[in-house]
């Protein structure tokens, strides 16, 4: 039929799948830590509203550790539940002296970082109890400090503490990532 146009062979290409863009391992990190500071860090504040009174003996541990520490190097040490006094100048450890909330935020970038579930725990149960023991000197040194100079006590409480915390956070997890994430498994030698 002479009036009739042909109808064009439609070319057939391969579908092309559609790339979507990918994030960069770093970003990634970013925000898989937010979110899990989040998420922990809601639960961490609803959980210690909620059960305050079931957080007493962490409390009370932490300031009898504190004491138990200063009284290694004095007897003007005194410890009383969540109260502990060295000469004369007393603190009393609340929830945010027991290092919570830096184990917070330590879990939370642990838990966000592309590792293996062992290297994880490994970083849980090696990164926690430090963030302990790092709070725990702290507090030892606010005692000291505080029964040398309240003024001094109010700068190192609310100022150089609060920067030493961020860095101790990061300095565990470094070292988590370092120690454990990514050290090289050296060849075993085998002599003849």
């Amino acid at each position: 039929m002479p009036g009739r146009k042909k109808k064009a062979k439609s070319e057939t290409k391969p579908t092309e799948k559609r790339k979507l863009p990918t994030l960069s391992p770093a970003l990634k990190f970013v925000l898989s830590f937010l979110v899990s500071l989040a998420v922990l860090g809601l639960a961490y504040s609803h959980l210690t509203a909620k059960y305050h009174e079931h957080m007493e003996w962490l409390m009370d541990a932490t300031a009898t550790a504190t004491g138990a520490a200063v009284s290694v190097f004095s007897d003007g040490v005194y410890c009383s539940g969540k109260f502990v006094s060295y000469n004369g100048f007393s603190v009393e450890i609340i929830d945010e002296c027991t290092g919570l909330l830096e184990m917070v935020i330590y879990l939370a970038a642990v838990v966000s970082f592309s590792a293996s579930i062992r290297k994880k725990l490994i970083g849980i149960a090696t990164g926690v109890p430090a963030i302990y023991l790092f709070n725990l000197l702290r507090i030892v040194v606010l005692l000291v400090v505080g029964s040398m100079s309240k003024r001094l006590f109010d700068f190192m409480h609310l100022y150089f503490w609060q920067a030493t915390l961020i860095l101790m956070i990061a300095t565990v997890w470094i070292g988590w990532l370092i120690l454990v994430v990514y050290r090289e498994k050296k060849p075993v030698a085998v002599s003849s």
